[in-house]
């Protein structure tokens, strides 16, 4: 074998029998063979350039042959040794690494992975001979990280990795041995040091395995290192020293040892050392301590290594937990030897944390330093106690290197006040805090362990670590610290949280008897680091969290008093339990400071078992320092409290004195008195649960200055469980005022959330009363203080306010905390003290009242939508309107009832009781029976037990609008509570037994029965005394039916208890009847009455006449019926007879029988009868004057016709010979009864006869009559008669002004006639002058008048005649009036009148008017809503709206077409100006004005879209969204004018407050921001207002509708926001609604609304909608989202360029088009022109041209797109397109006819095509080959081929084009029977193929068993389908069965298949995903590889699933470890067509 050009026979030979036969291979002598090849030949030219293909053969030979064998032989290693120091021809070659792999299982080496490999010479054939020589040149830097990338990349298949095992087990010893030898022969050599072999060190780096090798190449690294011939080599070896070195022998410890010591300079070998020292630690887990120790023992030699610190960098960063440990346990041993190493280890210490950046974990470090060791050097250490000492000055050390330079930039700001960096700082307090946690546990269990330490030095070490020793202990070893630092660094250390583990050891030790540490100190230490926590309190730290309730037990006992235990105290003889009082008075302090840090566990532990500790927190909370506390407000409590201290203070002396008496009997036997105790100033008794003692006043001023300094009062007032606060004001409650509570609230610095409601509630209380108290008079006499002070105040309680009722009102609101704040204020209400109630009523208002916290001025008006009660009742706003107004009004309906319920019978002021029953009566609950009958019997007590309220409320006298309302709402109250009654059933137990005593049982005639209280009967009787009230009397009504029956009995009455009729109308009840104005009641009152009870009645006062008479005919019956009995009851006869006499005075009827009986035996009274005479004489001489002065002149009465004798007076038809006859005296009495009324007037006399009133009435009926103009000329003719009647009238009129309607009527009167007298015709005359003069006084008089007179007066000078003086002055004087405060009592329609005339006649007084209606219209909107201002402007310019369309029908010309004109922009003004949403107020009326829908006409008024611009604008967003919404419901009543409600929509999308704040510069990629997110109810809506606007505009034009439609479009989408859902609903309506419509005008707008959004979003509609297929008009002027990516797919398809990259991207542009023709054929056709366009001006070229430069493939690419886009390409609209491609089809066919063997497949598609045109659209494809049959003739003569073409023409009956075109639908038929039947055309072309034809493919295809045959049928059938494509269509289920076929060839030529299918009809694409999904998830990695190749291709034509294909190919990437990024990026490539740029 020639090893320089080996045969290629022989070696594949060679390979095909290893491969078959590897076994043969395996003898000895081709082994040596092989190994011989594998060995250098010494006969190759040195310099020569080896060939490693012999080479490569035989290692692969060999590894064929030794595969399965676990055994090889030594000679491998041999020449794997000789070629590794040679060559390297083939231990470096990539196909023979798994031999050499193998083979270096023998060294047991780590090799390091390729990608930490450094040496450039990868992959090289060949290898150094000797150092320095290198035969080839060295590859480029780029190569080499291009290889170095691909080695990474690189990973062993698991075929690989099974071939690897180890093969030298059994050798192992003397292959080491053999290596060994090598090496150190090698190495031994006599050469320069620098004339090392790379391939030698190559060779030391795969041999490391061994730890001599290591040894041996460790202690000439760093010379290698530095060699730079050598240097990637030996980073290599390095590496693997480091990485076998995982024995942690001595031997490996001396290769670390070396290993540390080497030095290295420059930066690359430093890091790559770096990452070496990584692998070290890794390789062996006791590296770590290992390292750590050489590297510090080394830094602190001579030979120091500059690098010591970086090691120790890369160590703390590799182990981050454990490196400090070992660092830790370093500095422990560098302690324990002799000489003192405290300094040196300090500077060290301190060297590291600043070489490192303080990147070590410091608690890990402290508590390594604390680890106890069990070693013999620690446990027989001569120098424990220092070695204690010297830890605790480290770990000092330690905490202050934790200060970095964040930590002390946060420490100084934080000092400054500033907040900066504060989680650095609080990072480092917790740090600290732990590292302190784990020092007292050291001290408390390692260190006692260690060594006895002295008292003295163990207390030190205790404050050193706690950093309460003195400062110079920190620094005297070395001044570390600086001076500058010192104190600020002792300062952040101290300054930390302490954790609970540290507090409770301290006080462990302090208890423990061993530790050196004693009570009273650890008392101390405890109380100081406590505080000193406290006082670092943050929000953001926990500085004092403690869980165990222990500590307070632990912090007590340290306290205790034990006595000296060698005393021996008397048996039998218990000592008391005592306390240290100064510990004892330390303990509660430290303790209430905790208790404050932790309320939750310790405080409440406090609060419920320690009494002292209680009473502190009380005091604290209220800052008040007084014993007892101010939270006892009861005095005999404080009493009790005193006295029982006085008591335990003596007990407690007594027994301290008689236990110090017995330890002296036991020592001193001295006798103790109380001047002589020693005990007795220093012992306290301990009983920490029992009675608070009285503190000593040191503590109590300690704990001031505590809760000062640490804000302890506010910590516990802001816990909430448990709520400490709420518990102690629940306390107190109304007993007291709690100031403290004012200054609790004041010094929550906006912290008032964290309050307890209640506490809010009493400070809000005390304000108030504060205000009232104060007032206004200090205001003169106040500091600026005071006045700052103040005004803070108020600040505090609007914020307070604010916060009340945010709980109540707010967003946030809860059933708890609404029932809490209202529940404070409402138990108050029934308080017996006035000032509370008056306070809780104060709060209420200010809480419920939203409005609370603005000016009072502004509270005072009524809401202007209010009406009724609420406005009687001004100052119960906040109960009738407010309340019921809260958002958890339901939660709080009972208890609000039943507090109003208690607080009628406590409350005095008669209208704040008014204003308790109108609420009850709107709001009480009475679902339940229970309740119901509580509400009715707390009523009736007011009304029966409270008389004197009663009477003040339905005084007689001084009768108010507020007590009807009370009427009414008792009456409501009692009517539903009897109905309720009446309907229960008879069975039922309405009360319980227990109260039964009162309850009556009531049965009435008609059935109904009911049981209830009498005093609720009682109270309903009252209430009907009262009489109906004049507002709503339905109540009353049916109450008095109920008890007083029209002539029925009254119901009957019996007692529940006994069963006994009950007395239903007791005497005092019978009185109150009588006086009642009721006549029922009287009756029923006076049925049945004995005649004592009569006497008694009429003696009574108070009774109205009506019932007096009645009274008086009973008595008269009773007289005649039984006369003794009642004389015998009559005690003064006399009295009587003058009471009934006094009676008849007053008017009362009857009684004269009952007279008689009395005067019967009187003697007559003389001076009555003179009385009565000289009464009746003066009337009498009055009347006879009267009648002699009349008797001359006729007397008019009252039946006289004054209508007839005016029309005598003035006679219609006047007949000259009659003529003044007899109208004289007829005149004249006229005149004289007109003036005796007028004078009776004048005197004051109101008894007026009337018949001036009846004369006017006359008039103005003759007036309407249709005779009044001859009247009025009659008249003005005798002006003589009619002038004095007139002024006699308008006398009258004068006198009596508030005879509004003889006013009204008159003026109408004068109008009436001025409207006559005013003709031009008619001459000037008296009359005329003196009807004008009275019209012109009367309106400037009238101002004082009635209002409502003016404005009628106006009305009809408006109506009847248009005098600018008259309505000037008449709207002057109704200004005037207003002015003066006339209250304005005008109906809004009369207005409305009014203000319409002045428009029309332009009045300069309008806005004057206007302005001063609306400022007087306040009060009456009450009563008349539409007198709103804001009602009435829109109304009017409403009005303008209707009006304006109409009159423009009317009258075209006129130039008064709007009324309104120049007026409308005033009323525009005033509307803004009153109502700036222009929508809010009027809500119905404005929304008429904005959006109703006037149909009438489509003209927009002028102010129609300012005032949309104005809602737009100054709405606020609520105010909007009901505009929205009520736009876009669906069951809206009216319809709205679709423009103006789309323009509004579309403005509020783009209201510029949306975007206010936002980047003013759009960015590029920037997402559309939704504004409208619709429902899809509100969706359809929306769609419903764009087709409504479309099909106005459609009666116009249809393209003025389409263009809407689009303009609208992009609202449309905006609204849906691009949600597939939404877009899916608003499509299936549209679709819905073209079924439902069909061809009309809507259907025509929904069709075109559809395709719209088709063209906007085509990829949410798919499939595409099938009626959009039949739809035209998707080629006019709309746009399409698609329209540029495919006028670039056609561009690219028309490319003409010959270069591959074109060719690939026509293609990809045709498979595009091909699949956008079958999906979405619309928008394809819309770019038909174009095509047509393109296909111009190409075939003018000849022939070999025309095919290279690709023309004709665009032809035929044309030619089956427009295939794919059959039927719809037939269609008319499309038609001049395709017509133009057909031609130039017909071009390219006339000019290359002698080339048509090239163009058959061509021709046969053409003929095919224009036969599918035929069939679908005859007429117009028969036009189109009449007009062009010529070329067609002549191409078929010149091709006597084109069987087709002859057929089609002869199919073709060519008569002329008229005639064509006049066929009828008949003829067409006839048409494509000719077409289809034509005798030439072949079959073959024309018919489809049959399933029977491809019955034998199908066969052998699935009878095949070889590949062979599967592979002869898919060949035949690519064949055939190359012709006709469409044929594969039968086999694509073998087709997708043979793609995932294990079969190479076969698989290739599947996919072809299956894309040509699919090419030539993308519409299948889909068939095939399953399929393709499954190859390319197939386990064969081959299916996968062509499933890849062929994405790009698949992804195109299936673009819609698209996303799901690349997700699959980037999961194979992902997990497959195949390389997918470029079939990935091919496919996204084509997919947008990139390839084009």
């Amino acid at each position: 074998m020639n090893r320089a050009k080996p045969d290629t026979t022989l070696y594949l030979s060679l390979m095909y029998l290893a491969k078959i036969k590897p076994n043969i291979f395996a003898t000895e002598g081709v082994i040596e063979a092989l190994c011989s090849l594998l060995r250098r030949d010494a006969s190759i030219n040195f310099k020569a350039k080896g060939n490693s293909l012999v080479s490569v053969l035989a290692c692969n030979l060999l590894m064929a042959a030794y595969e399965e064998d676990e055994n090889w032989p030594e000679i491998f290693v041999k020449v794997y040794i000789e070629d590794s120091l040679g060559e390297r021809i083939w231990v470096d070659s990539p196909h023979c690494k798994t031999f050499v792999d193998n083979i270096q299982t023998a060294f047991n080496t780590k090799m390091p992975p390729k990608s930490m490999l450094l040496h450039g010479e990868v992959g090289r054939s060949g290898g150094d001979l000797s150092a320095g020589s290198s035969p080839h040149p060295s590859m480029t830097e780029e190569e080499d990280s291009q290889s170095e990338l691909l080695i990474a990349e690189e990973k062993m298949s698991p075929e690989q990795e099974g071939q690897l095992m180890p093969r030298y087990d059994d050798l192992a010893e003397s292959v080491e041995e053999y290596v060994l030898d090598m090496l150190r022969d090698q190495l031994n050599r006599r050469q320069p040091m620098d004339n090392v072999s790379r391939n030698l060190l190559r060779l030391l780096t795969a041999t490391c395995g061994y730890k001599e090798v290591r040894q041996m190449a460790v202690q000439r690294l760093e010379m290698w290192l530095q060699n730079p011939k050598l240097t990637k080599p030996a980073q290599d070896l390095l590496m693997s020293v480091c990485m076998n070195c995982n024995t942690h022998s001595s031997e490996d410890m001396e290769v670390i040892s070396n290993l540390i010591k080497i030095r290295l300079k420059p930066k690359v070998l430093l890091n790559h050392y770096m990452l070496c020292v990584r692998e070290l630690l890794n390789a062996h887990r006791d590296n770590l301590g290992t390292t750590i120790k050489f590297v510090i023992f080394n830094e602190l030699s001579n030979a120091r290594n500059p690098n010591n610190m970086q090691i120790l960098y890369t160590v703390l960063q590799h182990s981050s937990e454990q490196a400090p440990k070992y660092l830790a346990m370093v500095f422990q041993d560098l302690l324990t030897t002799k000489d003192d190493y405290l300094r040196a280890s300090r500077a060290l210490l301190r060297e590291i944390i600043k070489q490192t950046k303080h990147e070590i974990n410091f608690q890990a470090f402290c508590l390594g330093l604390m680890q106890e060791r069990k070693e013999a050097q620690y446990t027989e250490m001569e120098f424990k106690e220092r070695f204690v000492i010297h830890i605790t000055d480290l770990l000092a050390v330690s905490m202050m290197l934790g200060i970095t330079a964040q930590v002390k930039e946060a420490g100084i700001a934080w000092d400054k006040g500033e907040k900066k960096n504060l989680e650095v700082l609080r990072s480092f307090q917790n740090q600290i805090a732990a590292i302190q946690r784990d020092a007292v546990w050291w001290l408390h269990t390692v260190v006692p362990s260690i060594s006895k330490l002295a008292p003295k030095d163990y207390v030190h070490c205790l404050h050193k670590v706690l950093f309460t020793e003195q400062p110079e202990t920190y620094y005297k070893w070395d001044n570390w610290p600086p001076e500058s630092d010192r104190n600020f660094f002792l300062r952040l250390c101290s300054e930390v949280p302490i954790l609970e583990d540290t507090l409770m050891r301290i006080l462990v030790i302090g208890l423990s008897r061993d530790l050196p540490l004693g009570p009273a100190d650890a008392m101390e230490l405890a109380d100081h680091l406590v505080k000193r926590a406290a006082a670092v309190q943050a929000d953001d730290v926990e500085v004092l969290r403690v869980e165990r309730i222990q500590l307070i037990d632990a912090v007590l006992n340290l306290c205790t008093y034990h006595h000296p235990e060698n005393i021996q105290l008397p048996p039998g003889y218990q000592p008391p339990n005592l306390a240290i009082s100064t510990l004892y008075w330390k303990a509660w302090p430290l303790l209430l400071v905790v208790a404050a840090f932790n309320p939750e566990n310790i405080g409440l532990a406090a609060w419920e078992e320690y009494p002292s500790l209680k009473m502190l927190m009380e005091m604290v909370m209220t800052n008040n320092y007084s014993y007892p506390q101010c939270t006892l407000t009861d005095e005999e409590t404080r009493t009790e409290m005193i006295n029982r201290e006085l008591q335990i203070s003596q007990r407690e002396k007594q027994e301290i004195l008689a236990f110090e008496g017995h330890l002296a009997a036991a020592s001193t036997k001295q006798t103790i008195t109380e001047s002589s105790s020693l005990l007795l100033s220093q012992l306290t008794s301990l009983d920490p649960q029992g009675p608070p003692r009285r503190p000593p006043p040191h503590v109590l001023e300690q704990v001031k200055s505590l809760n000062q300094s640490l804000r302890l009062g506010h910590l516990l007032c802001r816990s909430r469980h448990p709520d400490f606060l709420l518990n102690i004001i629940q306390r107190q409650a109304s007993s007291q005022s709690m100031p403290w509570l004012a200054d609790l609230v004041q010094s929550s610095e906006g912290s008032l959330d964290v309050l307890p409601v209640q506490c809010l509630c009493e400070f809000l209380l005390h304000d108030a009363a504060d205000e009232s108290t104060s007032g206004e008079e200090e205001e003169e006499g106040e500091s600026k203080e005071q006045r700052a002070k103040k005004r803070q105040r108020q600040q505090k309680q609007r914020q307070l306010l604010g916060r009340l009722q945010d709980l109540l009102l707010g967003p946030k609101a809860d059933e708890q905390t609404t029932c809490e704040v209202l529940d404070y204020f409402l138990r108050r209400l029934s308080s017996s003290q006035v000032a509370s109630r008056v306070l809780a009523m104060k709060g209420l208002s200010l809480v419920l009242s939203e409005g609370g916290l603005r000016d009072g001025e502004e509270k005072d008006h009524p809401m202007e939508e209010d009406s009724g009660d609420s406005e009687l009742l001004q100052g119960y706003q906040w109960l009738l309107r407010d309340l019921p107004r809260l958002p958890l009004f339901d939660s709080v309906r009972a208890t609000t009832a039943l507090a109003l319920q208690q607080a009628i019978h406590m409350e005095t002021d008669p209208q704040t009781i008014s204003a308790y029953l109108v609420y009850l009566s709107q709001h009480a609950p009475v679902e339940e029976q229970g309740q119901h009958n509580d509400l009715a019997l707390d009523v009736a007590r007011l009304i029966v037990e409270r008389s004197t309220i009663m009477s003040h409320l339905f005084s007689k006298l001084s009768y108010c609008a507020e007590s009807d309302a009370v009427l009414v709402a008792l009456l409501s109250i009692f009517s539903r509570y009897i109905k309720r009654m009446r309907q229960s059933k008879e069975g039922e137990e309405v009360y319980s037994w227990s109260e039964s005593q009162d309850q009556v049982f009531l049965r009435w005639t008609s059935g109904e029965t009911a049981t209830m209280h009498i005093l609720v009967v009682h109270a309903m009787v009252i209430l009907l005394t009262l009489g109906p009230p004049q507002a709503g009397d339905g109540d009353f009504y049916t109450l008095l039916d109920i008890w007083f029956p029209e002539k029925k009995p009254l119901p009957t009455a019996f007692l529940v208890d006994t069963s006994e009729e009950a007395l239903l109308l007791p005497d005092w009840l019978k009185l109150r009847m009588i006086r009642s104005e009721v006549p029922r009641l009287v009756d029923a009152a006076l049925q049945d009455l004995e005649p004592q009870q009569l006497l008694l009645f009429v003696q009574s006062f108070g009774i109205p006449v009506s019932s007096m008479s009645k009274l008086l005919q009973y008595l008269d019956q009773a007289v005649s019926h039984d006369p003794q009995t009642l004389e015998q009851n009559i005690m003064d006869k006399n009295y009587m007879a003058h009471l009934v006499e006094v009676q008849h005075e007053r008017g009362a009827t009857g009684g004269q029988t009952f007279h008689s009986l009395l005067t019967a035996s009187l003697p007559a009274r003389r001076d009555s009868a003179e009385t009565a005479k000289s009464k009746s004489s003066p009337e009498n001489s009055q009347g006879q004057s009267r009648i002699r002065a009349l008797s001359q002149v006729r007397v008019l009465g009252p039946e006289d016709d004054l209508a007839g004798i005016f029309l005598q007076l003035f006679p219609l038809n006047p007949d000259p010979r009659w003529q003044n006859s007899n109208l004289r005296p007829l005149a004249l009495a006229l005149q004289q009864a007109l003036g005796q009324e007028l004078a009776r007037i004048r005197q004051g006399n109101v008894q007026v006869t009337g018949i001036t009133a009846r004369l006017l009435q006359a008039v103005a009926a003759l007036m309407n009559s249709p005779h009044s103009g001859a009247l009025v000329m009659a008249m003005h003719r005798n002006h003589f008669i009619s002038c004095p009647l007139m002024r006699q009238l308008y006398q009258y009129q004068r006198c009596m002004p508030q005879d509004t309607a003889f006013s009204s009527l008159f003026f109408k009167v004068l109008m009436q006639m001025l409207q006559w007298l005013d003709n031009p015709a008619v001459e000037d005359g008296p009359l005329r002058a003196q009807l004008k003069a009275f019209a012109v006084q009367y309106s400037s008089r009238h101002r004082i008048s009635d209002i409502r007179g003016g404005f009628l007066h106006l009305t009809e000078a408006l109506t009847f005649r248009h005098d600018p003086d008259l309505i000037s002055s008449t709207v002057r004087a109704i200004i005037a009036t207003l002015k003066s405060g006339e209250k304005c009592n005008v109906e809004p329609e009369l207005i409305s009148k009014v203000l319409q005339g002045l428009i029309e006649t332009h009045s300069p007084y309008l806005e004057e008017l206007l302005t001063v209606l609306f400022s007087a219209t306040v009060e009456s909107t009450a009563r008349f809503p539409a007198m709103k201002p804001i009602a009435v402007v829109s109304s009017l310019l409403l009005q303008d709206k209707e009006e304006t369309p109409v009159k423009k029908e009317l009258d075209s010309c006129s130039t008064e077409a709007a009324w309104l004109g120049p007026s409308s922009g005033l009323l525009n003004d005033w509307l803004e100006m009153l109502d700036p949403e222009v929508i809010s107020s009027c809500p119905d009326l404005q929304q008429k004005l904005l959006f109703s829908w006037n149909k009438a006409g489509s003209q927009v008024p002028s102010f129609h879209p300012y005032l949309l611009a104005l809602l737009t604008h100054q709405s606020s967003w609520t105010t909007l969204h009901q505009c929205i919404r009520l736009l876009l419901c669906r069951n809206r009543e009216q319809r709205f004018d679709p423009t103006a409600s789309l323009d509004f929509l579309w403005a509020c999308i783009h209201i510029p407050r949306i975007w206010q704040g936002r980047d003013q510069r759009t960015p590029q990629k920037r997402r559309e921001e939704f504004v409208l997110h619709l429902k899809s109810s509100e969706l359809i809506s929306l769609v419903e207002l764009i087709l409504a606007e479309a099909e106005t505009r459609y009666q116009n034009t249809e393209e003025a509708s389409c263009t809407l439609i689009q303009s609208r479009l992009p609202l449309l989408l905006s609204c849906s926001h691009g949600d597939l859902e939404s877009i899916k609903k608003v499509t299936e309506y549209l679709t819905n609604c073209i079924q439902q419509w069909g061809s009309s005008s809507v259907g025509k707008c929904c069709q075109d609304l559809l395709l719209q959004i088709y063209l906007q979003l085509p990829e949410l509609l798919v499939p595409m909608p099938e009626m959009l297929l039949t739809s035209e008009g998707a080629r006019d002027s709309s746009t399409c989202k698609l329209d540029a990516l495919v006028h670039r797919f056609i561009n690219l398809l028309a490319d003409t360029s010959d270069s591959k990259s074109s060719e690939s991207r026509v293609w990809d542009a045709n498979m595009a088009c091909r699949k956008l023709a079958v999906a979405h054929p619309i928008l394809l056709l819309r770019h038909l022109p174009m095509m047509a366009a393109l296909l111009h001006g190409r075939v003018h070229l000849n022939f070999q041209e025309f095919r290279q430069q690709n023309h004709l493939t665009f032809f035929i690419h044309v030619l089956g797109i427009l295939e794919l886009l059959q039927p719809q390409v037939f269609q008319n609209e499309h038609q001049a397109a395709l017509w133009d491609c057909l031609l130039s089809f017909i071009r390219l066919l006339l000019n290359y006819r002698k080339s048509s063997r090239h163009l058959a497949a061509f021709i046969s598609k053409f003929v095919q095509f224009i036969h599918k045109y035929i069939t679908c659209n005859a007429q117009a494809a028969v036009s189109f080959l009449q007009k062009h049959s010529d070329p067609l003739h002549d191409l078929s003569s010149d091709n006597s081929d084109l069987a087709m073409l002859k057929s089609l023409l002869a199919g073709l009956s060519l008569p002329s084009k008229s005639g064509i075109l006049d066929r009828g639908s008949d003829e067409e038929k006839d048409d494509e029977a000719a077409a289809g039947s034509l005798p030439l055309v072949s079959v073959s072309l024309f018919t489809p193929l049959t399933p029977a034809e491809m019955a034998p493919y199908m066969k052998r295809l699935s009878r095949g068993q070889t590949v062979e045959d599967i592979l002869e049928v898919l060949t035949d059938i690519d064949e055939m389908s190359r012709r006709r494509p469409e044929i594969l269509s039968f086999f694509a289920t073998n087709l997708q069965k043979l793609m995932s076929s294990s079969e190479e060839s076969c698989r290739n030529l599947a996919f072809s298949l299956a894309l040509r299918s699919i090419q030539n009809n993308p519409s299948i694409a889909a068939d095939f995903l399953p399929t393709f999904m499954y190859c390319l998830g197939s386990r064969d990695f081959e299916v996968v590889q062509t499933a890849l190749r062929n994405l790009p291709e698949y992804t195109l034509l299936c673009q819609e699933h698209a996303a799901v294909l690349l997700h699959r190919a980037f999961l194979v990437g992902m997990y497959g470890q195949i390389d997918t990024s470029s079939q990935i990026s091919e496919a996204l490539k084509v997919l947008h067509m990139e390839a084009m740029i």
